[in-house]
């Protein structure tokens, strides 16, 4: 069936959220970057879709104003650019049930979470290990028991910092060469001694992932980076003294434990455990062919972010190797800085197409895959991300239904708007019979 033009109508609710975070690093000032994901308020939907899907990415990416998107375990760490928890619960709950999910750019595993809620199988895979650690972190369906022994581990491994902190006044000199400009001596030597005694934690291989995940959520808070999504120092940094970061490491392990008891409760019982991994999206994960009914994801906005960058606090912290995310992450501002915009575009495009030539190899016949994604950015004017990946979906053999679309507002440096619009959209494709 031809697409088919649709407008929202005006009586329509149009102080709807966008269903992404708008903040861009490439532009942002780190002025304005101390704060939670930012919601677009007060944009209409255009969509041009088939009837099949068109109310449904419609519906998806209209969010409410005053939904924050941080129930059950969708508040517990910051993520550049995440897609919001409803977005993805009205796309899950579209698939078919008892349906497996792919997520091959999963992040800090937003969908996931949706998925397990609603007892749907889900395979989850990034090149990005903090992702795969927050995102299994996110998807513990651990009873009372557990989540007590959590708070209790944490406990003693906070008095074990403190310990540690005694019998050496300082950091290291590695860690003070590595990340001494970016933290207050006191916060970089609690952030220290609380990953030492992580790692050191015997017989409790399963807390002690969480609590690195639990460390790994306040980081960045604990440092002088302005933001999650703005990897510079901060201009307005406000010095953090003694304890402070001991607490707010106790206080996130607390929030944890409540927020698994919520998603306890609001998982579905027939829920199995998610299939989570670090991989390459344009390779094959292998054991799924043809066994994969709908892929939701929200794959790197071209030009816009440097996920290995944003993370870079969180590497040394928690042990983690950037090998395959520094050479394998799709989409990277980094690529259009040394390559320039242009080459950078027909090189998402290329990967792009590869990474739906996985989709029609794992996906069922007619199943499907809704892609949130946003226009990039270059420093002189945007990356048009919508020709770019209907390219790719025509080189991959994948049929294009449509997409939907809401404007976004672009900052300059000193959070000056800019002329040009950016766009964010849901694009939904299906696997030919």
């Amino acid at each position: 069936m031809a697409p088919q033009r649709r407008r929202r109508p005006v009586n329509a609710r149009t102080g709807s959220a966008g269903a992404m975070s708008t903040e861009d690093p490439a532009e942002e000032s780190p002025r304005r970057g101390r704060r939670s994901l930012a919601q677009q308020a007060g944009t209409s939907t255009q969509v041009r879709a088939d009837a099949s899907v068109a109310d449904l990415i419609e519906h998806a990416l209209q969010i409410e104003a005053d939904d924050d998107g941080r129930t059950l375990t969708h508040g517990f760490h910051a993520w550049p650019a995440r897609m919001h928890p409803t977005t993805a619960r009205r796309l899950v709950a579209a698939s078919p049930d008892a349906g497996l999910i792919l997520d091959p750019f999963m992040g800090s595993g937003t969908v996931a979470v949706e998925a397990l809620v609603s007892g749907r199988p889900f395979v989850g895979r990034d090149v990005n290990p903090v992702a795969l650690e927050v995102a299994w972190t996110r998807t513990r369906h651990w009873d009372a028991r557990q989540r007590e022994r959590l708070i209790r581990i944490s406990r003693e491994v906070s008095q074990a910092a403190r310990e540690l902190r005694d019998a050496q006044p300082r950091v290291p000199a590695h860690v003070w060469e590595q990340e001494g400009e970016w933290y207050d001596p006191p916060a970089l030597h609690e952030v220290w001694s609380l990953a030492v005694s992580i790692r050191d934690r015997r017989g409790a291989e399963l807390e002690r992932r969480a609590l690195r995940a639990c460390l790994s959520s306040i980081i960045v808070k604990a440092s002088k980076q302005a933001s999650d999504s703005v990897p510079r120092l901060d201009r307005d940094h406000r010095f953090i003294p003694r304890r402070r970061v001991d607490g707010w490491f106790l206080a996130r392990v607390s929030e944890l434990a409540e927020r698994l008891g919520e998603l306890d409760t609001a998982a579905d019982q027939r829920a199995r455990e998610p299939d989570l991994g670090l991989l390459d999206a344009r390779l094959d994960p292998h054991g799924f062919e043809r066994g994969v009914n709908t892929v939701i994801t929200s794959p790197p906005y071209p030009g816009v972010y440097d996920y290995v960058a944003h993370h870079q606090r969180r590497y040394g912290a928690l042990g983690l190797d950037t090998d395959l995310a520094q050479r394998y992450e799709i989409g990277a501002r980094r690529a259009v800085k040394s390559g320039g915009w242009r080459d950078a575009s027909k090189q998402f495009k290329t990967d792009m197409s590869t990474v739906m030539g996985v989709w029609k190899k794992v996906l069922v016949p007619d199943g499907r895959a809704f892609v949130v994604i946003g226009d990039g950015q270059h420093p002189s004017g945007v990356i048009r991300v919508l020709p770019l990946m209907e390219a790719a979906a025509q080189r991959a053999g994948l049929e294009w239904l449509g997409h939907a679309a809401q404007q976004r507002q672009t900052w300059s440096v000193g959070g000056r708007k800019q002329k040009e619009k950016r766009h964010e959209y849901i694009v939904a494709l299906r696997r030919p019979s």
